[in-house]
């Protein structure tokens, strides 16, 4: 197998003498014949050859997209995501905008973790590219395929931050464990089931900071509400009562 690339790759280097100066067409068809025949890391370089020497063609831009995809193609999600997004930034009219702001999301979402125990930021910035292709192209086919996306991704993040509160309840770190409880019944109310656990955690666990609180002022074990008073903590987990209880009227009921 690595005999193999190294005569393939003799082969290509090669046909590099054959780009003709004056005629960026015919060199053009040279350079994305590697491309064409699913040779990326080849379609690389040829496809950067190209560019450096018809900069000005109107190829160029053709092969600025291919080696963006060459990336994406080869695994290379990071540098995907960044040709894709150079690719965006100097031609913002190109008919192929959408697809390109898409494929920024599909890169970052390829380097996201499937595992809720794990850093959800590049599910994150996948969310946040696919929300700007939705803005910017709404009636894009790319934009109905990053809603059924940011569905999936937002459901991954609310199971990480319920994997976070969960935990922590569980080491009896109260406050923290409120905290995460009530940014996902903020932030992802269209999960019923998690939101509904959400709450019922951050009622336990505002319970338990409000006893420390009034046993000790000064408690480091208050860390996310140190500026409230018992009172005020107490009242806090009630306010979540009443809306959990007006919740689950709303919760058709599993059957």
């Amino acid at each position: 197998m690595g005999l193999l690339f190294v005569i393939i790759a003799s082969f290509w280097g090669c046909v590099e003498k054959e780009f003709d100066p004056n005629d960026p067409e015919k060199s053009f068809g040279i350079a994305k014949e590697p491309y064409d025949d699913g040779s990326f890391e080849i379609a690389l370089t040829k496809l950067g050859e190209f560019k450096s020497r018809f900069p000005y063609s109107k190829y160029a831009v053709e092969a600025e997209l291919m080696i963006a995809n060459s990336h994406y193609e080869l695994g290379q999600f990071t540098e995907a995501a960044l040709s894709y997004e150079q690719f965006v930034k100097l031609h913002p009219k190109h008919p192929k905008v959408d697809y390109c702001l898409f494929r920024v999301g599909e890169s970052y979402w390829q380097d996201s973790p499937e595992e809720i125990d794990r850093e959800q930021e590049y599910t994150l910035k996948a969310i946040d590219e696919w929300q700007k292709l939705i803005t910017r192209s709404p009636e894009s086919e790319y934009a109905v395929k990053a809603k059924e996306l940011i569905k999936l991704g937002q459901r991954r993040v609310a199971e990480s931050i319920a994997f976070i509160f969960r935990f922590y309840c569980k080491q009896e770190i109260f406050h923290a464990c409120a905290y995460r409880a009530i940014q996902l019944a903020d932030e992802y109310g269209e999960f019923a089931d998690l939101r509904i656990e959400a709450l019922e955690s951050a009622i336990l666990a505002l319970g338990k900071v409000a006893e420390a609180k009034a046993k000790d002022v000064e408690s480091d074990k208050n860390l996310y509400f140190k500026n409230m008073t018992a009172d005020e903590i107490t009242a806090r987990a009630e306010n979540f009562k009443k809306l959990l209880a007006d919740y689950r009227t709303t919760v058709p009921e599993k059957k």
